[in-house]
This record gives C-alpha cells, structure tokens and sequence, in this order.
C-alpha cells in the first residue's frame, strides 16, 4: 500500500480553512504555488478514492466533510500530546484572541475563575483567521474571534457560535450632518467613495463586509489600513473617512457611538462570534469555556 499522503492531508485542510484553492495559495503561508497544490489535492483524492471538494465554487463533498472531521480530530490529538511531552504535566492556560477581546472582555472573565494552582496564563493576541489553526496545532487551549463562513460547527477542534452582532458606521466630522441612514451613504459609494478605515481586505471581517458590499455592487477599498478595529473610531474623528465597527454592549456606551449608525443587516449581515477549544479541558478551562458562553449572550 502506498504511504499515507500526510503532506497533502494538511494542505487540504488549509484549503478548507481558506475556503479554497486560490484563497489557499493567496495566503501566504502554505508555502507552495496553486498548480502545486492542485496537483496535491489530486493526489489526495487518488489515494482515498472520493472527491472531496468542488473547485468552483468552493464546497466541501459529504465524502469531504467527513475526511476533514476526522484528520482535524487526529492533528488536534498529535498537537496535544507534542505539547504534553514538551511541558510535561503542568502547562498554563492558553488563550488567543483579538485584542479587543483580550482588552475589553477577557479581564473580567479570568478574574472569574480560579487558576491559583497554574502555573501562569498565556494571552496570545492573533487575527480570526489564525484563531483555529493555533487551537488545532495545539498553540491555545481556547481562542474567541470572528467566525468564517466555511467554518462547520462542531468540527475539531470545536466550535461554537457565541454571538451575532451587527456592524455599524463611524461617521466622520465632515459627514455627521449629510449621513444619517445607510441609504444616504449609497449614493455616495457607487459614485466617488470616500476615505475608508479598515482592516486588511484579506482579514476575515474584511472580506464579510467586501462581500456584502458587492452584492450592492459596490468597491470600497482602504484609504488607511489598521490592524485592529480598536483604532478606528480615532481615525474617523480625524476625518480621515469611514470605519466599519461591530455593535456590541460596551460599544453603545463608548463616547464616540453618538457618531455611529448601525448597519442593517440585510445589508451587511451580522458576523458570527465563536469560540474554538479542544475535546478535552481541564476543570479550570471548562469553567473559563462557560463564562464565555455567558459572555457571548451579553455581548450584543
């Protein structure tokens, strides 16, 4: 029998993650060409026997949903155990998040709990679309973000939607009198947009809201690129244009909300919360697993 193809196993798992070949290759961190990588997902195929994915558009076959729960099952078993043989039997809780997350919320949720018999704790800041990949290589015990589209709950490593909060606008200075309702903004996207505050347009939270934005046949690229919604509403108050934020319950009481305009969400639809996490807690990182479910029926 022909060795196992390992290799291309973890290259199609990445495929899933990505939502495809080309979001795969476009990534940068598979390392290898598109052509190579169909040539290995072609080889993955023969080897099974099944097809696992359609290419165009990116979907998963039922033979191909199956293949990735269990090969995410195996690499979160082999990432536990290399971390257990690494640390021993004493490890810290780990925990990777956005940084807003670990500002605003994680602080409240650890002063919860009891780790007085860990040794420390572990925050790892890291953008959504790594949050799983850290949780299923065995980097995080828990991680909380953004949840893409191609995730299927209950996959290994686990995951949960917590939450569904809608987006909203931070309006600029030289705009607050002009904008008051999304339909006023139209107007203005489809003939010159203005400046924009973002995230990167490869980010997942950027490509939700490119998607949704398409669909009313409109491109609105950054003017100013930031690496956490967090700096946004001090961009827009400099008027250096719009920013898209997330309407949660500390966002309504911030200063700067009397500036902002919720979204609908028929027009850019909520983006779903989740928490990733592995099969096997421990009591103190199950209780922390149940503060953040709390967490999530509070947050909108």
């Amino acid at each position: 029998m022909n060795t196992f193809p390992w290799y291309a196993t973890e290259l199609f798992l990445r495929i899933c993650e990505a939502g495809g070949l080309s979001a795969a290759s476009r990534h940068g961190k598979i390392g290898i060409s598109q052509p190579a990588l169909s040539g290995q997902m072609a080889t993955l195929e023969q080897h099974l026997g099944v097809k696992l994915f359609e290419r165009k558009p990116f979907q998963l076959t039922a033979q191909g949903k199956q293949f990735q729960e269990e090969a995410l099952r195996l690499r979160t078993r082999m990432g536990l155990l290399e971390h257990a043989l690494a640390q021993g039997t004493e490890k810290p809780l780990r925990i990777a998040a956005a940084d807003v997350i670990i500002r605003n919320y994680l602080p409240l949720l650890l002063k919860q709990i009891d780790h007085g018999t860990r040794t420390r704790l572990v925050l790892r800041e890291a953008p959504s679309q790594d949050l799983a990949g850290l949780v299923r290589d065995g980097e995080a015990d828990i991680a909380i973000g953004a949840l893409s589209r191609h995730v299927h709950q209950g996959t290994t490593p686990l995951v949960e939607v917590i939450a569904r909060p809608p987006f909203l606008l931070h309006i600029p200075p030289s705009y607050r009198k002009k904008i008051k309702e999304w339909s006023d903004l139209m107007p203005l996207l489809r003939s010159e947009p203005p400046g924009l505050i973002s995230l990167p347009q490869d980010s997942l939270i950027g490509q939700h809201i490119n998607a949704a934005l398409r669909k009313s046949r409109v491109e609105w690229h950054p003017t100013v690129e930031v690496c956490s919604l967090s700096h946004v509403p001090a961009y827009v108050d400099l008027d250096f244009g719009f920013g898209f934020g997330i309407l949660t319950a500390d966002v309504k009481t911030a200063p700067y909300f009397k500036n902002c305009m919720p979204i609908p969400t028929d027009r850019i639809p909520a983006m779903p919360i989740g928490v990733w996490y592995h099969e096997n807690l421990d009591p103190t990182a199950q209780h922390l697993l149940a503060l953040i479910r709390q967490m999530g029926k509070r947050i909108c």
